[in-house]
């Protein structure tokens, strides 16, 4: 049976300009829900792990042989994609699984990337 959504539902999203820093800290586990073509073409983030899209659903369940242990720990989580859109429903898909400390990447690692850009660090 779904759940309604209540306001305690939203999930945090953070800003392109603090991945950087998490990516240093070390703190959240990243989980980059585009598919492998797309980091491909896009580029990586450091420390993420890979979790496409149409597979989020099996990965969040304990219950699937295609589960993934990462979803075992505390977090704190930050789910992206390209644009900020698949990652929020992944996260909140993680959210309706009990994962607490859900998080998503405002603007995706596009916003990152054009962040970068501008600042001639790549």
């Amino acid at each position: 049976m779904k759940t309604q959504h209540s306001t305690n539902d939203i999930i945090p999203q953070i800003k392109a300009q603090q991945l950087d820093a998490i990516i240093s800290e070390n703190q959240f586990k990243i989980i980059d829900v585009r598919n492998p073509k797309g980091i491909e073409t896009q580029g990586a983030i450091p420390n993420a792990i890979n979790i496409p899209f149409e597979t989020v659903d099996n990965a969040l369940n304990p219950n699937d042989p295609n589960f993934n242990k990462v979803f075992n720990s505390e977090g704190p989580f930050l789910f992206c994609c390209t644009g900020g859109v698949m990652s929020y429903m992944s996260a909140i898909k993680a959210q309706e699984k009990g994962i607490r400390n859900v998080n998503n990447l405002e603007g995706g690692h596009s916003a990152w990337l054009k962040l970068k850009q501008e600042a001639n660090v790549i």
